[in-house]
């Protein structure tokens, strides 16, 4: 079983390790038989064990390309309202963090096929997907989706791959009525392409997003913000098939 060990500091662990060695001592993981126990380590240190959120998964998961950050993950879920029984249609997997964030929102019910053209992406992504435990609902194709899909009725196509705007008119054939399409383009150029292609179809409610993240602090009683953020990372453009 996966554990948070949380403390001083927090651990990502698997309790058939059995024991757990770190500069706050060594902590017997047999002893842990559910979420919420308090174990001590050796030199008297206390940690509580919890369930790992996909969020704490994802911090240990293999990163090949740039990866669908939080912030931009949690836009789409937001926008869309992707839940459990969805069926989505994800492309140019990368290493796979918006497939396993949508395959975590729409489980145990729904779900997700992703397309990877290169091998050892393709090869990193079905290691993240098992790490996280959702090999049950996220399935990996390796191979070029530009020639084609057989994925009919999605509820949700996300794409973050290069010429995506290729692949808009068979995205919006392929959707259900009501269905979202999320283009993610790193560059505006990118995301005019998309729109221009989108204008073409009979989709509603289109827009492009970027989101900026800026964490503040409180110091001496002064509250400000702290000099570095996750400024822009990527614009997503929205658009619902009508």
């Amino acid at each position: 079983m996966k554990i948070l060990l949380m403390g001083k500091r927090n651990f990502l662990l698997d309790t058939v390790q059995k024991q757990f060695h770190s500069q706050y001592g060594i902590v017997d993981l047999r002893k842990i038989k559910k979420y919420g126990q308090k174990v001590k380590s050796s030199l008297g240190c206390e940690f509580v064990a919890v369930k790992p959120t996909i969020i704490d998964l994802l911090r240990k998961c293999k990163r090949l390309p740039q990866i669908i950050t939080p912030k931009d993950a949690a836009q789409i879920m937001a926008a869309t309202g992707a839940s459990n029984g969805w069926k989505c249609l994800d492309a140019g997997a990368g290493s796979g963090f918006l497939a396993i964030f949508l395959g975590n929102a729409v489980s145990p019910d729904g779900r997700v096929t992703t397309y990877e053209i290169n091998k050892e992406y393709a090869g990193a992504v079905k290691k993240n997907v098992r790490f996280c435990g959702l090999e049950n609902v996220i399935k990996v194709k390796n191979r070029d989706i530009l020639k084609g899909f057989t994925e009919k009725n999605p509820d949700l196509i996300t794409l973050d791959m290069k010429y995506a705007e290729h692949l808009i008119k068979k995205a919006h054939k392929a959707l259900k009525h009501g269905g979202w399409l999320c283009v993610y383009s790193p560059h505006v150029e990118q995301q005019a392409k998309a729109q221009k292609e989108i204008s073409k179809l009979d989709f509603v409610s289109v827009k492009t997003t970027e989101t900026i993240q800026r964490e503040w602090t409180t110091d001496y009683g002064f509250s400000h913000p702290r000099y570095k953020g996750l400024m822009h990372t990527g614009f997503i453009t929205f658009a619902r098939k009508s």
